[in-house]
């Protein structure tokens, strides 16, 4: 890290020609990161670079152990190339993915290692800033107990719900105050680089490098928690949309005299396709005595989608007509999406997607219902299976990506 501080020197600072190597081994570094277990050919067709440029630029970055040889890949006929990566611990970035209602923190470096443990912790986000000292108790707790030594770490990444704008990190559904930005905010309580990114976005990004959209081009990712929302990867990008509000599909009207949203709105897909729709209906008719294993699940504490996802694993009748039946709206709202975007895949992902097999059975006969044949036939449906850490590695990618993007263009 502080070897790569040292190419960040304003360009006044050096000479032409110094500037312009550092220009260079920022991009080389970045081109390294981005194409992972990158062979000298990959670097040369990425970097437009000669191989005498590029080898002595790989031949200093190695001996000072900021790249080093991974492996060997595959070979067509002769000697395997030798395959290239970040050394471990260049970035140690401290992910926080803020839930509505829970916070979990972890240290993660730019190769995927979790460095210290990670914690979830019981929060409930909030519109305004009333939340917003719990929060920074929470990560301070975090950096206490764990005794880590800020200084050593590169910066804070951090995922939440809610519309983010993409050039400022400014949050204006939860942390919201006019004139108020989050991001600047813990940049000047902990002194350190901090990037904000929508929930949805960063469970795109952790599957395009690290799940199931590896090598896609089209598709879309549905994550479905307390509520729902959508990534989209257009052309092999994740697509952001003008100010970065793309993929806002809980609050597309889908029911004309249907419930008020938080949003203002009333019939929303989240009233209907969400955690917080399925809470909210089991706790209606647990009121009105129907029999359910939910009960045992949470006894005196507030009902969660956790609860219900639990009861209906364990066979519960109920729970699991509940999930069967969220399965079927959802179902109807993805067969929309397929005919706007014609993605090749879908993945489902969130805390629902242990329950996909309770729910893939009514997803697909929505979309057989309402989608075109063509369509639908050339599409698969997914399910995450990238577990707890994913979101972590996804969100130290983002902030690595950030940080290299802000420092080529400042150099």
């Amino acid at each position: 890290m502080k070897f790569i501080e040292k190419l960040l020197v304003s360009p006044s600072g050096l000479s032409k020609k110094t500037a312009k190597s550092a220009k260079k081994k920022l991009r080389l570094l970045k081109a390294v990161y981005e194409l992972d277990n990158a062979s000298v050919n990959d670097l040369m067709k990425s970097l437009t670079l000669s191989f005498p440029t590029l080898n002595t630029l790989m031949v200093e970055l190695v001996e000072k152990k900021y790249l080093n040889q991974h492996e060997r890949g595959e070979s067509l006929g002769g000697r395997k190339p030798n395959l290239y990566q970040l050394s471990d611990s260049l970035f140690r970035v401290l992910t926080i993915e803020i839930n509505r209602r829970s916070v979990r923190i972890a240290l993660v470096d730019n190769n995927c290692n979790i460095l210290n443990t990670a914690q979830l912790f019981q929060f409930e986000i909030s519109t305004d800033l009333r939340e917003l000292p719990a929060f920074l108790i929470i990560v301070k707790k975090y950096i206490k107990d764990q005794k880590l030594d800020m200084e050593q770490v590169s910066g804070i990444s951090i995922s939440m719900p809610g519309l983010i704008d993409r050039y400022t990190g400014e949050n204006f559904t939860y942390f919201y105050e006019p004139g108020f930005n989050l991001e600047n905010h813990l940049e000047h309580e902990f002194n350190k680089r901090t990037k904000v990114i929508n929930d949805a976005k960063v469970a795109t990004l952790a599957e395009k490098f690290y799940g199931k959209l590896k090598r896609k081009k089209d598709a879309l990712v549905i994550r479905l928690d307390w509520g729902i929302s959508l990534g989209i990867v257009s052309n092999g990008e994740i697509y952001l949309g003008k100010d970065g509000f793309s993929g806002e599909m809980g609050h597309i009207s889908f029911a004309n005299e249907g419930e008020l949203c938080y949003c203002g709105k009333r019939g929303c897909l989240e009233t209907l396709v969400s955690g917080t729709a399925l809470v909210n209906k089991a706790t209606r008719d647990i009121e009105e005595g129907i029999p359910t294993l939910i009960v045992s699940k949470y006894e005196n504490m507030p009902l969660t989608p956790e609860h219900i996802i639990q009861a209906a694993m364990d066979g519960d009748q109920y729970a699991i007509q509940l999930i069967s039946e969220l399965g079927s709206k959802l179902g109807r709202a993805i067969s929309l999406f397929m005919q706007v975007f014609n993605p090749e895949t879908i993945v489902l992902s969130g805390s629902f997607a242990r329950t996909s097999m309770l729910m893939i059975t009514p997803i697909q006969q929505q979309i057989q219902t309402y989608s075109m044949s063509k369509i639908a036939t050339g599409c698969s449906l997914q399910v995450s299976t990238l577990g707890d850490n994913g979101l972590s590695y996804a969100l130290a990618r983002h902030f690595v990506n950030c940080y290299f993007e802000e420092r080529i263009n400042k150099n």
